[in-house]
């Protein structure tokens, strides 16, 4: 079974007593687990978000950028869930290598995985993320999202001829 998706056995446990940075870092991952409507209050006004690697072609965002886009993403999902691994902090700045596990609103399965550099500043009600490099699985994440149009414009199809057929 060579296709099965295998996450990482290890899961990261947080310390008893985490960072101002790490607990804003689990929020996010814990919102974005619930597809949080309210997102975007963990990006700080300066956010520079880039998807890598390079050869997925996507743009260095800005946080009205990066807020267009995610407001566009969340929607695909009818069920998404990001598992953390690994986690190391130093300073401003944490990487973590994780995974996730999901199904789009057309029941293409997601699986992904992930190794993030972000950096941290003060914000008004405490830390936000500023900068963000996020490598993700290229392949998996040009076939999902092949699949999930695929499916829409199917679906789309039918609809029509449903459609058409009740005229």
């Amino acid at each position: 079974m060579a296709d099965t998706f295998q996450p990482s056995s290890l899961v990261y446990t947080p310390p008893r007593h985490p960072s101002q940075n790490l607990r804003t870092l689990l929020a996010y991952v814990d919102a974005r687990n619930h597809l949080a409507p309210d997102i975007m209050k963990f990006f700080h006004a300066t956010l520079e978000h880039r998807y890598l690697p390079k050869s997925l072609g996507r743009p260095v965002l800005n946080r009205r950028q990066y807020g267009e886009y995610i407001s566009q993403l969340q929607p695909m999902f009818a069920s998404f869930r990001m598992t953390l691994h690994q986690v190391i902090e130093t300073g401003d700045t944490i990487v973590y290598h994780a995974t996730a596990v999901g199904e789009s609103v057309c029941g293409v399965p997601y699986d992904n995985e992930y190794m993030s550099t972000v950096q941290f500043v003060v914000g008004d009600y405490g830390p936000q993320i500023c900068y963000v490099k996020e490598y993700v699985d290229s392949k998996k994440t040009t076939e999902f999202f092949k699949e999930h149009r695929a499916r829409v414009a199917e679906n789309n199809r039918r609809r029509s001829q449903l459609v058409s057929q009740g005229s």
